[in-house]
C-alpha cells in the first residue's frame, strides 16, 4: 500500500500547501462546451440579421435614385420635344455641303424660333448624299424634317413613313415640269426620233433633269441606256443618255448632244432672248417644285406648328425676307393626297424607285 501522503512532515521540513483543483465531471464539462458554440452560434446569426437589415435599408435607399435618373433617359428617347435640336435634311446638290448649308440656315433658324415651346435649342443642316442614307437618318431620328425635291422625298416617304405636309415655291413657283428640248433646226421632232441618239440629262439626284423624263420616256415603252460619253455609239432600238450636270443647255447649244431634258422653266431662264432658237419636243405632267415632309417620330402638335409656321411666312415682313433668301421661295402651300401633281410622282415612282434607293 501506498503510504507517501501519510509520512509526517520533520521538524525542519517546511508545510507544504496542496492545491487540490476542484473536481470536473463529464456532464459539466459538456454543458460547458455546448453553452460556448451555442454562444458564438447566436453572435454569427446576430451579425447575419444586422448585414441582411442593412442590405434591405441601402437598397430602400438607392433603388429610388436609380429609377429617377432612369425616367428623364427615357423621356428623351421617347420624346422628341426633349431631344434640343431639331435637324432639317436635302439631298447634296451639285453646289456642295456648305453652299446648301448657307441655304438653308437661316430658314430653319426662322422655324426654330417658332419651336421653342417644344423644347428645341438648336437647329442644324444634314446634307445627304442618297435617298437610301436620308431614309436611314429619318428611321433612327437622326432627321426630323426633309426638304427636297419630288421624287425623293416621295420614295423616303414610302421608306421611312414620313409624312408628306407642303409644297415649297423655291424659285417662285409651286410647281414645274420637265422638258425635252433640241435646237429649231433639229430634224428630231418626236420622242421617236430620239432613238439612236443621246440625250443630256443632269445628275442622278435631279427630278425634272433625271429621273421625271426618264420614267416617262419608260412609261412610253422606250428602251433607256447610259453611256459614258456623248461619243458614245447608241443602238438604233434606243434612246441613250449621259449625265453632264449643270451643262445640259451648254451641250446642246454647242451641239454636243442633240436633245437635253430640265426644268422648261429653267430652260427659258437659261436662254432668255436666244430662246427662239430651240424648240420643245416633249413637255412632261407637272410636279411639285419642291416637297417638305415630317417624321412621323414627331408629335402631331409639333407638326402642326410647323404646318401653321410655314404657311404663314409670306404673311410677315420677316418672314418674307427670310423665304427671299432661300432660293427666292414665294410661300408654301398644303400638298393633299389627291393633288393632281403630287398624283403624277405617285404614278411614276414606281418606274425609277428602285433606282433611287440603290443610289
Amino acid at each position: 500500500m501506498d503510504t507517501t501522503n501519510n509520512i509526517p512532515s520533520g521538524p525542519n521540513d517546511p508545510q507544504e500547501t496542496v492545491t487540490q483543483s476542484p473536481s470536473v465531471t463529464p456532464s459539466n464539462s459538456f454543458q460547458n462546451t455546448h453553452q460556448n458554440h451555442s454562444s458564438r452560434l447566436f453572435g454569427k446569426w446576430i451579425i447575419i440579421i444586422i448585414i441582411f437589415i442593412c442590405l434591405i435599408e441601402g437598397i430602400t435607399w438607392y433603388l429610388p435614385k436609380i429609377l429617377n435618373q432612369q425616367k428623364p433617359q427615357l423621356q428623351i428617347s421617347q420624346n422628341d420635344n426633349q431631344k434640343g435640336v431639331l435637324y432639317v435634311g436635302e439631298n447634296i446638290d451639285e453646289d456642295g455641303l456648305a453652299v446648301d448649308t448657307k441655304e438653308f440656315q437661316p430658314f430653319i433658324n426662322y422655324l426654330l424660333s417658332k419651336l421653342g415651346t417644344y423644347g428645341y435649342t438648336k437647329a442644324e443642316f444634314v446634307g445627304t448624299t442618297s435617298v437610301s442614307e436620308m431614309a436611314g437618318l429619318v428611321r433612327e431620328g437622326k432627321i426630323d424634317i426633309i426638304i427636297d425635291s419630288a421624287f425623293p422625298v416621295y420614295v423616303v416617304s414610302k421608306l421611312a413613313g414620313t409624312q408628306v405636309i407642303a409644297d415649297r415655291w423655291k424659285g417662285g413657283v409651286g410647281t414645274y415640269h420637265s422638258a425635252i428640248f433640241v435646237k429649231k433646226e433639229s430634224t428630231i421632232n418626236t420622242l421617236d426620233d430620239l432613238k439612236g441618239k443621246i440625250l443630256a440629262f443632269d445628275s442622278t439626284t435631279s427630278t425634272v433633269g433625271y429621273f421625271l423624263p426618264k420614267a416617262e420616256l419608260i412609261k412610253e415603252g422606250y428602251t433607256l441606256l447610259q453611256k459614258k460619253t456623248p461619243s458614245d455609239s447608241c443602238p438604233s432600238t434606243a434612246i441613250c443618255y449621259v449625265f453632264v450636270h449643270g451643262n445640259v443647255y451648254e451641250n446642246v447649244a454647242k451641239g454636243i448632244v442633240p436633245a437635253g431634258a430640265e426644268s422648261e422653266l429653267e430652260i427659258d431662264g437659261y436662254f432668255g432672248k436666244s430662246i427662239i432658237n430651240y424648240r420643245i419636243i416633249k413637255r412632261l405632267p407637272d410636279i411639285p417644285r419642291f416637297l417638305v415632309a415630317t417624321s412621323s417620330n414627331l408629335n402631331p402638335s409639333m407638326t402642326n406648328t410647323i404646318k401653321n409656321t410655314l404657311f404663314t411666312m409670306d404673311q410677315s415682313s420677316e418672314g418674307r425676307t427670310i423665304l427671299k433668301s432661300f432660293a427666292d421661295t414665294a410661300k408654301f402651300t398644303p400638298v393633299a393626297n389627291n393633288d393632281a401633281s403630287y398624283g403624277v410622282i405617285k404614278d411614276l415612282s414606281d418606274l425609277v424607285e428602285a433606282e433611287i434607293i440603290q443610289q
